[in-house]
């Protein structure tokens, strides 16, 4: 996977840095795990990495990534939506794991 830096910004106000990026990989778009571990390796990041999008390009191997870089989980935990939270939090069971969240809520 190769990464291309697009935009890279110093949010202080919420205590973080926003990356915008474009991504080109072989066969499928990769999971938001593998996107995590590449840019913490291409960039040297570290920090508490929530990935908010992954947008493939029509026809083409590469894909448009936005992700938030935040300095550890608890301050991301105060400013991100819980639905976003979850999402990078899933394991690999993705979306078997969440059918039985709600599965356990709804009891």
């Amino acid at each position: 996977m190769e990464i291309e830096v697009v935009d890279r910004k110093e949010n202080k106000l919420l205590e973080r840095e926003e990356i915008h990026c474009i991504i080109k990989y072989e066969g499928p778009t990769p999971n938001r795990q593998k996107v995590k571990e590449e840019l913490k390796k291409a960039l040297g990041l570290n920090g508490f990495i929530v990935i908010h999008r992954i947008r493939p390009m029509f026809g083409m191997m590469q894909a448009k990534v936005y992700a938030k870089v935040y300095p550890s989980e608890a301050v991301a935990r105060k400013i991100e939506e819980d639905y976003i939270l979850k999402r990078e939090t899933r394991g690999k069971g993705g979306k078997e794991e969440a059918k039985e969240e709600t599965k356990e809520e709804a009891t």
